[in-house]
């Protein structure tokens, strides 16, 4: 990225072109070309109507090279609106998968997540496929017509037109640099409406409660209008650059080609058809002024959502592994599945765990305890690889994140079920499990399926897991977990929010999961702990106690 903008912007402009863009191009320098040939014809017929000749020869030529230039400018036409949506589709599938892949306690805002893969990629795709091509197509036409110039009329004439045409893009990049800011405050304006709508609904049933209803809509309207407002300065600078365009740099090439061309029949040393052809051939030189005028806000706002898009989508690396080579080593036993050496965890500003050896063997129940704050939910999620961790190490290698999505299950403290069937939950899991593995799998998590679910695999879930009860969801959780088969669970404060039964069924449920994969449970209850093989406690971020489940625990207190 560094290397990228530390390039003339031209360059980067010219590396952002998409293959449409330069297909484009070459159609529209072939438009350029048929066109000048086409005005070179007419000019010849002129020439020889002075003269008395009646011949059709150059009148043909120019209605077939005019032909021709309307098919190439088809083609310009066409070739926009079908990459738009090629690019639209692929930017948005990479935001996409970087909105997914990226941390789940990610320092930028959800409304921000929604914008970058949402307006932000659609502002890019449509600066990409519409803008840029065209863009650099305004500036092959004019150097078509000015070669055609300097051959078939005056090299004087041609530069004395080139220098004119080559000042009109500058001068419109410094007025569009003036309304840049402009353009930045609708941008934020956008966004701030676009999360005031976000937390709306994150919040709905707070406010409902709180009888806040209406001071909450009067807010959102008084963003939606100025939103409106900006959106109106915005249109208001877009008519302004196109007025300025077309009334000075479009009058003034008209003029200054009609000089030249008035000048050099009546002092001989142009002909009234080249003369005329000057005239007509001006008209393209206005090319890339008219282009920039017609869609200067689509470069601004392409161009700045284009960066925040790339910025988002740029990798972050895997945290180093934070282990001392010069320590001694850590000893290991044969069916340890995952190790920690060193760990340390950064979430912000804080480091809510550091300096954690720890090691997981295969097909024991381990129970992480300790107060509130202690750092277990922190250190359950860097284990899962869902928050950035140093210092973890799969086998002898240390862990990636893909490596420990890979090999480890989450479950949280509320289970995340969808709205849909159990059947469509379960298949999350594993694309292709069958009938008798989904009901082996939540037999396996304490729900016998034909008793307890109304309609079986079919049974259907609301929103927020309406349809069964809290209990219930948390062993379809489990259930789900297990049909990935990974080899290492982790269940975070699964029993927090159920009453005792069904916090029973639970832990019976994560006990009976060791038959064949490796359990880790955190837990503040002491009595869920109890029956771990092996109980870990945590306090401020770092483990204070290690062994079995009597030992650890009547050292930390009853709670």
């Amino acid at each position: 990225m560094t290397r990228d903008n530390d390039a003339p912007m031209v360059l980067r402009l010219l590396r952002d072109v998409p293959t449409s863009g330069w297909l484009l191009v070459a159609f529209s320098a072939l438009r350029a070309g048929f066109l000048t040939a086409a005005v070179l014809m007419i000019a010849r017929g002129i020439d020889l109507v002075t003269t008395g000749d009646v011949a059709r020869g150059p009148w043909l030529w120019a209605l077939v090279f005019a032909l021709a230039a309307g098919l190439a400018a088809a083609a310009e036409t066409w070739i926009p609106s079908l990459a738009q949506p090629v690019e639209e589709r692929r930017w948005r599938a990479r935001a996409w998968r970087r909105t997914l892949d990226d941390s789940i306690d990610s320092e930028v805002p959800a409304g921000e997540r929604i914008s970058r893969a949402s307006e932000e990629v659609e502002r890019f795709a449509h600066y990409r496929a519409t803008f840029l091509g065209p863009l650099v197509a305004g500036a092959v036409v004019p150097l078509v017509v000015l070669i055609a110039i300097a051959v078939y009329v005056s090299w004087g004439v041609a530069i004395a037109l080139a220098v004119g045409t080559a000042l009109a893009p500058v001068l419109i990049a410094g007025f569009l640099a003036r309304v840049r800011s402009s353009s930045g405050r609708y941008r934020a304006v956008s966004g701030r409406l676009t999360g005031m709508f976000l937390e709306t609904m994150r919040v709905r049933h707070t406010m409902r409660m709180l009888g806040a209803e209406a001071s909450r809509r009067a807010a959102i309207a008084h963003q939606a209008r100025a939103l409106r407002d900006e959106v109106m300065a915005l249109l208001r600078r877009n008519q302004l650059v196109i007025l300025i365009t077309d009334a000075v740099f479009g009058v003034l090439a008209l003029v200054a080609s009609a000089v030249f061309a008035v000048a050099g029949v009546a002092y001989g040393w142009l002909t009234p058809g080249i003369g005329v052809a000057l005239v007509l051939l001006s008209a393209l030189l206005r090319e890339p002024v008219d282009r920039l005028g017609r869609s200067f806000y689509v470069g601004l706002a392409g161009r700045a959502a284009g960066e925040r898009v790339r910025a988002a989508l740029a990798p972050d690396p895997d945290p180093a592994p934070a282990i001392d080579l010069a320590a001694p080593p850590l000893k290991t036993s044969s069916d340890a599945i995952l190790t920690l050496r060193g760990a340390s965890i950064v979430r912000g500003s804080a480091t809510p765990v550091t300096g954690v050896d720890l090691e997981i063997t295969a097909g024991t129940l381990m129970a992480i305890v300790g107060t509130s704050g202690a750092g277990k939910s922190t250190l359950a999620l860097a284990l899962a690889g869902l928050v950035p961790a140093s210092g973890v190490l799969l086998g002898s290698a240390p862990a990636s994140r893909e490596a420990l999505h890979d090999s480890v299950a989450y479950i949280p403290q509320r289970a995340v079920l969808f709205p849909g069937s159990v059947r469509q939950n379960l298949a999350l899991a594993r694309e292709g499990a069958s009938d008798d593995d989904m009901l082996r799998a939540l037999s396996r998590a304490g729900i016998d399926a034909r008793s307890e679910l109304a309609r079986g695999l079919d049974t259907v879930l609301g929103e927020g897991a309406g349809g069964v009860s809290g209990g219930q969801a948390q062993r379809i959780s489990i259930a789900r977990a297990l049909l990935t088969k990974r080899p290492l669970l982790i269940a975070d404060e699964a029993t927090a929010h159920l009453d005792p039964a069904s916090s029973a069924r639970v832990i019976a449920a994560l006990r009976d999961a060791t038959r064949d994969r490796t359990v880790v449970m955190i837990t503040h209850r002491h009595d869920e702990a109890a029956v771990a093989d092996r109980v870990v406690r945590m306090s401020g971020g770092a483990i204070v106690g290690d062994g079995l489940p009597a030992e650890v625990l009547e050292e930390g207190g009853a709670r």
